[in-house]
């Protein structure tokens, strides 16, 4: 892997109005490696990757690539120098085929009244054998949502792309698809690609990534090599203390035999989640896990009155009611049930007393 970097940021700030979000940060990514951001949510990570990919201009500081500053004016003028952002919500068109969305950007480019079909699945199924075998002429909304996120890493591929941008790419997939997308990174990276890698998955940073850099509240924090670190030695660089014991000991006064402050019994919405069943106790966190998609923001929402459901019934201290429309919502059952149940992500569900976890 050469030493040599093929992106640098010196010195970058960014400020939106009164709001700091970068502060004085440098970072730099060698060529044929994969390199880890880290930070706590609003540390500046996303901010940096919109600077890098164009999207937004940094208020002070410099861009070097491949040796030259450059002033990067957007996503498109940021393909051109070889650059490619999959972000994390994957953003393609699912009524058309693979092939079609891998080339949007050079169709919308061309001049010509026709289109060649037959010549986009033929260079779509060059660059998927890079990567996976999907078939270049299905459409998008039939393949899973790993494989959307191949499509969305072959796009950049046609780009001529030497630096790639993944943000929290693993977040919607299971393990199995997480571990065939690894495979993939490394094989970009035996091709001499870069890799930006964001994630907030300890074993995904020390498995995969050669060096990761820390960001936290908008200023660089340290850059190491993954090998020289332990995960508690970064953790503690992330949040800026010794957290001591990582997931301290639960309450140990939540009585099993109290009735429920909240029970939730076989609540339905066909489109977006069915029979879900729950009891949260007075004083207890109740966890809610589960992959993007799988409906836990839509299952909270519905108990709240933000969407309709068919059927089930929701209680609230023995009380039972049904709750359409927002409106009919008190003030009691909503301040009561967000004060009481406190849903949390992946990197703190172990804190919560009990969880329950979805499938989509």
């Amino acid at each position: 892997m050469s030493e040599q970097p093929i992106l640098e940021l010196r010195n970058i700030s960014k400020s939106f109005g009164a709001v700091k979000a970068l502060q004085g940060v440098s970072f730099e990514l060698r060529k044929g490696e994969i390199h880890a951001l880290a930070g706590e949510n609003g540390a500046g990570k996303s901010t940096m990757m919109n600077i890098i990919d164009g999207i937004l201009q940094p208020s002070d500081g410099e861009i070097i690539l491949r040796g030259k500053k450059v002033t990067i004016d957007g996503p498109a003028d940021a393909q051109k120098r070889g650059i490619g952002l999959v972000h994390q919500e994957i953003a393609l068109c699912p009524d058309v085929s693979v092939a079609e969305n891998i080339f949007m950007a050079a169709t919308n480019a061309r001049r010509s009244l026709f289109m060649d079909y037959a010549g986009l699945k033929k260079k779509a199924a060059e660059i998927l054998a890079r990567l996976s075998p999907i078939d270049p002429a299905v459409n998008v909304e039939k393949i899973s949502i790993s494989n959307q996120q191949i499509v969305e890493i072959a796009k950049a591929l046609t780009l001529d792309c030497e630096i790639l941008i993944l943000d929290e790419p693993t977040a919607a997939l299971t393990e199995t698809e997480a571990v065939a997308l690894f495979k993939i990174m490394q094989k970009l990276k035996e091709d001499g690609i870069s890799i930006i890698y964001i994630s907030h998955r300890m074993a995904e940073i020390f498995e995969q990534c050669d060096r990761v850099t820390v960001l936290r509240d908008g200023k660089y924090i340290c850059t190491d090599n993954v090998a020289d670190i332990t995960p508690d030695d970064l953790i503690g660089k992330l949040v800026g203390r010794d957290l001591g014991d990582l997931y301290p000991p639960k309450a140990e006064n939540i009585d099993a035999s109290a009735t429920p402050l909240l029970r939730v019994k076989d609540l339905t919405d066909p489109e977006r989640f069915r029979n879900i069943s729950f009891d949260l106790r007075p004083g207890e966190i109740l966890g809610v896990g589960g992959l993007i998609g799988s409906g836990r923001s839509e299952i909270l929402q519905g108990i709240c009155g933000l969407y309709h459901h068919d059927s089930g019934v929701v209680e609230l201290g023995g009380e039972t009611f049904r709750i359409n429309p927002i409106r009919r919502v008190s003030k009691k059952a909503s301040s009561t049930f967000l004060k009481t149940a406190k849903v949390r992500g992946s990197s703190s569900i172990f804190r919560s007393h009990r969880t329950f976890r979805l499938w989509t």
